[in-house]
């Protein structure tokens, strides 16, 4: 059995899928929970995307897979952190339904994976998306940020 390095997160919002799909995609939502930062994309299969805090270019990918308001699959790669900006990207799946017992909440999981020859991507994805995961909770649920600035 091979063991590939894998960080799951998940997380119930009470939320519609639709809802948390609109803030993972739409900039003025998602700098509210993603340490200021913002997606630009056109959000079609094969499509780059840039993740961008004001001036400067935090991350970037593309759209490898995108069935709203359900899936959402992307390669990601980290530009604005020294020990990461030269590592390969690595794939996040994002995984949006409604619970299947609980009316009214969502189940958000995210995947990161294929990070075998991304050791800094993946310590700072361990660190960071917790606090990403919270914040759209946070935000959906109260419509206040979970961290100020």
């Amino acid at each position: 059995m091979e063991n590939n390095p894998r960080h799951v997160s998940r997380i119930a919002i009470k939320a519609t899928p639709e809802q948390v799909w609109q803030a993972i995609t739409d900039p003025a939502k998602t700098s509210k929970f993603w340490h200021h930062c913002a997606f630009r994309s056109d959000w079609q299969i094969e499509s780059p995307f840039e993740l961008w805090n004001g001036e400067e270019k935090r991350a970037e990918g593309i759209i490898l897979d995108i069935d709203p308001p359900s899936k959402l699959v992307m390669s990601w790669r980290y530009v604005a952190f020294p020990g990461a900006k030269n590592e390969p990207p690595i794939r996040i799946t994002w995984e949006i339904g409604s619970h299947e017992d609980l009316m009214g909440l969502t189940l958000v999981t995210v995947v990161h994976d294929e990070m075998e020859q991304a050791g800094e991507t993946a310590k700072i994805v361990e660190r960071g998306f917790p606090i990403v995961l919270s914040g759209l909770k946070t935000l959906l649920e109260t419509g206040e940020a979970l961290v100020g600035g």
